[in-house]
């Protein structure tokens, strides 16, 4: 769970998106491309075994 300007916020995903300005908090991927190529690097991580992948966002205020 994080605070962003006095809202609790979890439960994020990382979804294909391409409504402006932008996601209620997501990681979202604007273009088809971008989508495409990252569901082949999650199915080729989750194919090699690879259970988890750590992810850092940083919020620009």
């Amino acid at each position: 769970m994080v605070r962003i300007n006095g809202q609790q916020r979890g439960d994020f995903g990382i979804h294909r998106d391409a409504n402006v300005p932008g996601s209620a908090g997501c990681v979202v991927l604007t273009t088809i491309p971008g989508w495409e190529g990252f569901q082949l690097d999650m199915r080729n991580l989750a194919t090699s075994g690879v259970q988890k992948v750590p992810l850092l966002v940083s919020y620009i205020r």
